[in-house]
């Protein structure tokens, strides 16, 4: 139930699947008249999945250099260090922060597997100063067979397309000082810059009262450049207010009133055997917007080793369902779901778990959110009173949510 890092999962799987081969491209040259590095200031945006990759081996930017080989160099790293060779100043893109700069590269690296062959392609996009697009494409790179494979294919193919694009700007722009001069910039709204295409990870939140604001798993929407909440079909940007690592909880704000949302269980713990329900938005690259329901019982009060107020669960639920609600007979929540076995990694032991699931109690929720002065109701504090609420009124309370980079 942990956020899909679908780069880093595309890359542990090509890596395995990757026969003998050899790296090939077509031909590119820079024009012989063209003085490097270009006396220009660069932004560079990776997604912060791709900037923090590291492998066992990195070269220095692809570049053969004295020092050439180093032990756990991450992406951006490497990328910094190939920028040097094209660019006189040049600097990973932050949302905030960021020096000023003469352009803005974005790029989206991506490996798959294609006719026996590793492809690596990077969909690039280039701003000058002021924001405004100077100049977009696609760079790719072919790992064919062959023999002699590079210690570290996957890095070495990634790296290589990074170095094409690089490449491929300062081919087609020309770019000098007085072209694209450092100016305190203008930048380009973050939607533009991250890949809408292909959501980093995704997960499920609910509304926490009528102003908009959302509560979900802190994991799901860690480091996002862009959070998206998607309610009835429509989608609307949202921004952090609130996260703890340690609970594993975040609130999210649409800035959008909206009527519908959920109250926390207050007073006592949940009971053993207590049914639940559970909705998320499961699989969202692959199901419709539609939420999926799931029933069962609260099996434990204890959660997985050393976690701090969780409570196991037998509602059944898939990738995606993170920071979904753990819900009551009253619609109240019990809990916000955070985390699941992992079964493939124990049946390696022969060990095959069914619907072990873990969710944080609402009473860690609601202290939570009383420390981040974030609004909330209480629901019903007796869990044998009487109270039968349908679960369609609970639906348009909760939402999908995805998260790019």
């Amino acid at each position: 139930m942990r956020r899909s890092h679908r780069f880093l999962a595309d890359l542990a799987l090509l890596a395995l699947m990757a026969p003998p081969a050899c790296f090939a491209a077509e031909e590119l040259k820079l024009p012989k008249d063209l003085a490097l590095p270009a006396n220009v200031s660069v932004a560079i945006y990776l997604p912060k999945g791709v900037r923090d990759f590291r492998t066992a081996f990195r070269s220095a930017g692809g570049f053969q250099t004295t020092d050439s080989v180093q032990v756990g160099s991450s992406f951006e790293e490497s990328t910094l260090a190939a920028a040097e060779h094209f660019f006189k100043s040049s600097f990973m893109y932050e949302v905030k922060g960021t020096p000023p700069h003469g352009l803005l590269i974005a790029m989206h690296p991506n490996v798959k597997a294609e006719d026996r062959q590793l492809v690596a392609t990077a969909h690039y996009q280039v701003y000058d100063g002021s924001g405004t697009s100077v100049l977009k494409g696609d760079s790719v790179v072919r790992w064919a067979p062959g023999f002699n494979p590079p210690a570290d294919v996957i890095g070495n193919l990634t790296q290589q397309v990074i170095n094409r694009t690089l490449t491929d700007v300062v081919a087609q722009l020309r770019p000098t000082a007085e072209k694209f001069p450092t100016r305190e910039t203008s930048s380009p709204p973050v939607d533009s810059l991250v890949n809408k295409e292909r959501p980093f990870s995704s997960g499920t939140g609910f509304f926490l009262n009528s102003t908009g604001q959302l509560l979900t798993a802190a994991h799901v929407v860690h480091e996002c450049g862009l959070i998206e909440v998607r309610d009835g079909g429509k989608a609307m940007p949202a921004t952090m207010v609130a996260d703890s690592a340690v609970l594993d909880l975040a609130v999210i704000d649409t800035h959008v009133s909206n009527e519908h949302f959920l109250r926390l269980r207050h007073g006592g713990h949940p009971e053993l055997g207590e049914n639940v329900v559970n909705i998320g938005f499961p699989l969202q690259t692959l199901m419709t917007d539609a939420p999926t329901v799931t029933r069962g019982t609260l099996s434990s009060r204890a959660g997985l080793n050393g976690s701090v107020g969780q409570f196991q669960f037998s509602a059944p639920i898939q990738p995606g369902a993170s920071g979904g609600p753990v819900i009551d007979a009253h619609g109240d929540v019990l809990g916000v779901a955070v985390g699941t076995l992992n079964a493939a990694e124990l049946l390696k032991q022969g060990v095959l778990p069914q619907n072990v699931n873990f969710a944080l109690e609402a009473v860690y929720v609601e202290k939570f959110l009383e420390n981040k002065a974030v609004a909330f109701s209480k629901g019903v504090a007796d869990s044998h009173a009487a109270g039968n609420v349908a679960i369609e009124d609970t639906l348009p309370a909760v939402v999908g949510i995805k998260c790019y980079q």
